[in-house]
Order: C-alpha cells, then structure tokens, then sequence
C-alpha cells in the first residue's frame, strides 16, 4: 500500500521552484546550540553526549528530565522538522511526554535563521552540491526533496518536464527505502503523504 502511495505522489504537480542563490548551501561543518542548560542523568545524560559527537544538522534533542530518557533525531531538512521528529520520539519513550522539553538544537556552522531560503540537511547539501556539478547547460537537471529526508535528482535530460519528473520518481524511490529503515516509532509520521510528498525545489534550465 505504501508503494502504491509513493507511486501516486511522484505523479503529484510540479511546484515553483528556487534558484540556486535561494538554497542554503551549508559547508559540512556543525554547531551545537543550547536551549537548556539542567544537569542530565542515567540515559538522557548518554543520549546528549552521542548528540554532540555525531549528530548532523539539523538535529535536535528532547529531553524528559524526571524519566531520565531523551528523544534525537539528526539530518532533517530543517530546524522544526528535526524537533518535530525528535519530540514525537521523546514522547512515544515517555510515561508523561509533558516533560519532554527541546534542550539541543544541531545547527550549520555559520547558519542564519533569518535568511530567506530553503535549507537541507547535512546529506542533502552534499547531494545538492554533486547534482550542481553534474549541470549542462544544453541539457536540463532537476533536484527533488521530502520531509521524509528523501532526495532525488536528475541531470542531461532532454526537457526541463523530463528532468523533474525523473527527480521525483528518483526521489519517491529513496523516500520509499528511508521509510523502511526509520525507526518504528517514527514511522506512522514519515508515512503521511505530506512528509513522503516529494517536490522539486530546484531545475537547471
């Protein structure tokens, strides 16, 4: 049914898409930004200490103090999108998800929350930058994401129509495989067709 899903969502309409100037491309690099500042314990304590080593932006990391457990999610397309998956996970751990609260956020080294532009993830800014390279200007390219943290791309292509719909299909492929390794208790979430949705943000000609 799932596959059935995705197949009717890479036929979905075109959306506008973005130049280039108007995409946030992130160099590699990641900063960790505090919200809160308590002391942690038992699991909540380890879970932290993975999160500065190893979480990619953007990421964030919901706490509940009293149960000592935490909610992470890292490589999101964007700062809510993260604390969205990483809360919904603090919540299903916890026996009162009222005391989950945001106490870390994984941010690009020098990212600007005010600038005006699309933002990627960590992996989707290394793709974004591999689908620039591989432009022609005689030919058409398109780049293609979804909340799920699915990318797509094209390039060469006949016709900017062809470009965007290989983009999607390739897209609505990788969304169908990161659904099936996304931890369970996430999975009734990145199954909607709004975070399996794939659009193209961006086309070459």
């Amino acid at each position: 049914m799932i596959r059935h899903a995705l197949a009717l969502l890479a036929s979905i309409a075109f959306t506008q898409t973005a130049s280039a100037q108007e995409i946030a491309i992130q160099s590699n690099r990641t900063k960790i930004e505090m919200v809160k500042t308590f002391d942690l314990r038992g699991d909540a304590r380890g879970a932290f200490r993975q999160f500065k080593r190893k979480s990619d932006f953007f990421g964030a990391i919901y706490i509940n103090r009293p149960e000592r457990l935490a909610g992470v999610y890292s490589n999101a397309n964007s700062p809510w999108l993260a604390e969205t998956y990483a809360q919904t996970l603090c919540h299903k751990k916890s026996r009162n998800p009222d005391y989950c609260v945001l106490y870390a956020r994984s941010l690009p080294k020098n990212y600007d929350p005010t600038a005006f532009a699309i933002t990627l993830s960590h992996t989707a800014n290394k793709e974004f930058r591999e689908y620039l390279k591989l432009q022609n200007k005689k030919r058409s390219g398109a780049f293609a994401i979804s909340d799920s943290g699915a990318v797509g791309y094209s390039w060469a292509e006949a016709s900017t129509q062809v470009a965007q719909e290989q983009a999607i299909r390739r897209c609505a492929k990788s969304a169908n495989k990161s659904l099936r390794d996304t931890q369970e208790a996430l999975a009734p979430l990145l199954s909607s067709p709004a975070r399996l949705a794939c659009r193209v943000i961006h086309t070459s000609n």
